[in-house]
């Protein structure tokens, strides 16, 4: 059976560093030994999200850089250059460069139209909540 590959979007990221649960998410992949693929763009994207003054009352400048130092010790950082240009946000054209360039076989996202126009350009994807369902402690 092919081992699995997986992007974890920037709100994944986000979501376990806002409620505290980074240690599960770490805890997770670890267990599982699940290989996660990043990307300069994808660093920059939750590095620049966290730093959001909204965030300032969870986080600390330090506590960013940990989370970011932590991300690319769980990542195997891929270079892409953007060659994807299939997705309403533009933005997120990127993930799909990911993708392709790492061989990735799940994109987990909260993006609810990231993971439509993704599934429907035949993109294997997940929400968060069938991750956890499927890979839980």
């Amino acid at each position: 059976m092919q081992k699995e590959v997986f992007i974890l979007d920037s709100n994944i990221w986000i979501s376990y560093v806002i409620t505290k649960q980074l240690q599960t998410l770490v805890a997770l992949i670890h267990k599982h030994q699940l290989t996660v693929l990043t990307s300069e763009n994808l660093v920059e994207e939750i590095q620049g999200v966290l730093s959001r003054p909204k965030f300032k009352k969870y986080l600390k400048h330090s506590d960013i850089k940990e989370v970011i130092t932590l991300h690319l010790k769980l990542c195997q950082l891929m270079g892409t250059q953007e060659t994807t240009n299939q997705l309403t946000d533009t933005k997120d054209n990127f993930l799909l460069d990911l993708y392709n360039k790492g061989k990735a076989t799940i994109l987990v996202s909260g993006d609810k139209v990231l993971l439509r126009e993704a599934s429907e350009l035949n993109y294997r994807v997940m929400t968060l909540r069938e991750f956890e369902l499927s890979y839980s402690l």
